[in-house]
């Protein structure tokens, strides 16, 4: 056998490698190599992916979170009540869809109530620790002075959208973000006169719609009734609250005397239903705003009432704020009936 015809294995397998070398064809090494990069690539661009992902979750939660600051569905009914505020003044609905004014004042309704709530949750941080623990500001979700800066950034832009519709709505805006201020600072704590701030503000808002439009006919009706079914409602509220409220000395009419507080509510809510018939009878409403009135606002008020007298705990005062609360839209719509059918 010619055994310098079969090639060398030890010579062979440098001959490939020499090869590979010259031909730049991939060895096993490299190959591996290759893997490896690739496979840290994935890696990284997966932490790069996974650490994007959860900054825009993050950025998501401290949006809603200042959302949830500003309590929208409050904002939802300033904004329907400054609007319905406009269309009672005129008593032209056509009008009111492209009369600019108009919109801007129910949008700024909505922001300068959206202010109040950063501002009375910023005073009341520490009350909230122990009434309202799942807050933005209490649970940590947004910081004390950014609520502040955020509350400053809304009255500044309430004040100029009320520059742009007149004086009156100006000096209108000016008012509420000093009532605002004044109450979450100090009239809060005296008794049953931060209730009374609260609901005169938003008896105010309907008045608002019609300064925006030069024209406060027609809304006088509509802010009696939101005055006294606020402070019936706000009274509840401090009934919910006591217990928070008692730890940081704030003295409301709930803390000195609950029994007296229940009558009050009570009371304003008889005012309701007492009020109620009046606009039908001596205002010229339609027969439509009797019926809504008397079957949604007036029944349930009465089963409101029954309700806080034989049991005013905690969770039977929320319960009853947050019927009342669903009910104001049922009454917004009544007295719409009763203007417009």
């Amino acid at each position: 056998m010619n055994h310098s015809s079969t090639p060398d294995r030890k010579g062979g397998r440098t001959a490939i490698l020499a090869i590979s070398r010259t031909s730049n064809l991939p060895t096993f090494q490299s190959i591996r190599r290759s893997k490896t990069s690739v496979s840290s690539l994935n890696l990284l661009n997966s932490e790069i992916y996974h650490n994007k992902l959860g900054v825009k979750i993050s950025e998501m939660k401290t949006l809603f979170a200042y959302l949830e600051l500003t309590r929208p569905l409050n904002g939802i009914i300033a904004f329907i009540s400054a609007w319905l505020g406009g269309m009672f003044a005129s008593q032209d609905t056509i009008q009111n869809l492209v009369d600019i004014r108009l919109w801007l004042v129910s949008i700024a309704a909505f922001i300068m109530l959206s202010a109040g709530n950063a501002i009375n949750d910023y005073s009341d941080y520490n009350i909230d620790q122990i009434n309202r623990p799942r807050r933005p500001l209490p649970s940590g979700r947004i910081r004390r002075v950014d609520a502040l800066i955020f509350a400053v950034i809304l009255v500044a832009i309430g004040i100029y959208l009320g520059t742009l519709i007149n004086r009156n709505a100006t000096a209108i805006a000016i008012l509420v973000f000093a009532a605002l201020a004044t109450y979450a600072r100090w009239l809060k704590r005296i008794p049953f006169v931060g209730n009374l701030v609260v609901s005169s503000l938003t008896g105010l808002t309907f008045i608002s719609g019609g300064i925006a439009i030069d024209s406060v006919q027609g809304t006088l009706i509509p802010a009696i009734f939101a005055f006294l079914f606020t402070t019936a409602r706000e009274i509840i509220k401090d009934l919910e609250d006591t217990e928070g409220d008692l730890k940081n000395s704030v003295k409301t009419l709930a803390i000195l005397n609950p029994q007296l507080a229940v009558k009050t509510a009570i009371g304003f809510m008889g005012l309701v239903i007492l009020f109620s018939p009046i606009p039908y009878l001596f205002s010229g409403y339609s027969w439509h705003y009797l019926l809504a009135v008397v079957l949604g606002v007036d029944l349930v008020l009465i089963g409101c009432a029954i309700r806080l007298l034989r049991d005013a705990s905690k969770e039977s005062c929320t319960a009853i704020q947050r019927w009342m609360k669903w009910d104001i839209f049922v009454g917004l719509g009544a007295i719409y009936l009763g203007t417009f059918l």
